[in-house]
């Protein structure tokens, strides 16, 4: 149960600090329609929703591997 939410806490965090960034990229550099943004948002949420937890799995092993 533990592991469960850790995984979802880890997922949202990478979805509240990356999909905001990747928004203003594809709109300020890429010069990307908001439509297109949106759709680019959507998907990157949902990548992020489904790796970010393994993305913090990877994140916790490599910081014991470093002790910190």
């Amino acid at each position: 149960m533990k592991s469960n939410k850790k995984y979802i806490i880890d997922s949202l965090a990478s979805i509240l600090f990356w999909v905001p960034l990747y928004i203003l990229f594809n709109y300020f550099v890429l010069k990307l329609d908001i439509w297109q943004i949106l759709a680019m948002a959507a998907f990157s949420a949902t990548i992020n929703l489904i790796f970010g937890g393994l993305f913090g799995k990877f994140l916790d092993r490599w910081r014991r591997l470093f002790n910190i």
